[in-house]
């Protein structure tokens, strides 16, 4: 429930926080609260991901995508993320999230999450790869780019870090369908197995 609070909040912050270009970077507060602590007390390495969910609402707000995806009947997905934490948030920390877009290709918007402390060091950072569908098809980039008003040509160069997690990305992917379908053979004829 408290991620609606969060989503509401981040929605609101979005309209009231002025108009962004889809080149600029959105900076969301929070506070670690009860509910986002683990077992060791500090924050979850789930909620880091929901975090940036609730970040990306924000950024999407003031780019102008939310309202984009209201007139055509949009819906956004997540793709895939990666996180790299490095220091822990603590109860009642107060923390907040730079989300930037990094590039795009012909279905995907790559987004960048760094988390930063008070005192300004980056104790985690994330990418999230997003896509737009609409009457059950996935909708082009350019197109989703064009109804926010904004450049039609991606970044010329997409980091080397973003290349770097996408083909570890399918190298894993690759590797774990290979397991899927070894786990899913027919044993053998009296194997315990």
């Amino acid at each position: 429930m408290n991620l609606y609070f969060r989503l509401l909040r981040a929605y609101l912050n979005g309209l009231m926080g002025g108009r962004l270009k889809h080149s600029d970077a959105a900076e969301s507060r929070f506070r670690v609260w009860l509910h986002d602590l683990d077992a060791f007390g500090h924050m979850n390495n789930g909620r880091y991901l929901q975090i940036m969910d609730v970040a990306r609402t924000e950024w999407m707000t003031r780019v102008g995508v939310f309202a984009a995806m209201r007139r055509h009947k949009w819906s956004a997905l997540l793709g895939g993320g990666v996180v790299r934490y490095r220091y822990s948030l603590r109860m009642l920390q107060v923390y907040r999230v730079r989300t930037r877009l990094l590039h795009w290709d012909r279905r995907w918007f790559y987004l960048e999450h760094a988390f930063i402390d008070k005192s300004g060091r980056c104790v985690a950072a994330g990418v999230t790869r997003a896509g737009i569908r609409g009457n059950g098809n996935w909708v082009p980039a350019v197109q989703v780019v064009a109804a926010v008003g904004a450049d039609a040509d991606p970044p010329p160069v997409a980091p080397p870090y973003l290349r770097t997690w996408l083909k570890l990305e399918d190298e894993l992917f690759a590797a774990a369908e290979a397991h899927a379908s070894h786990a899913c053979q027919a044993p053998n004829a009296g194997s315990l197995h």
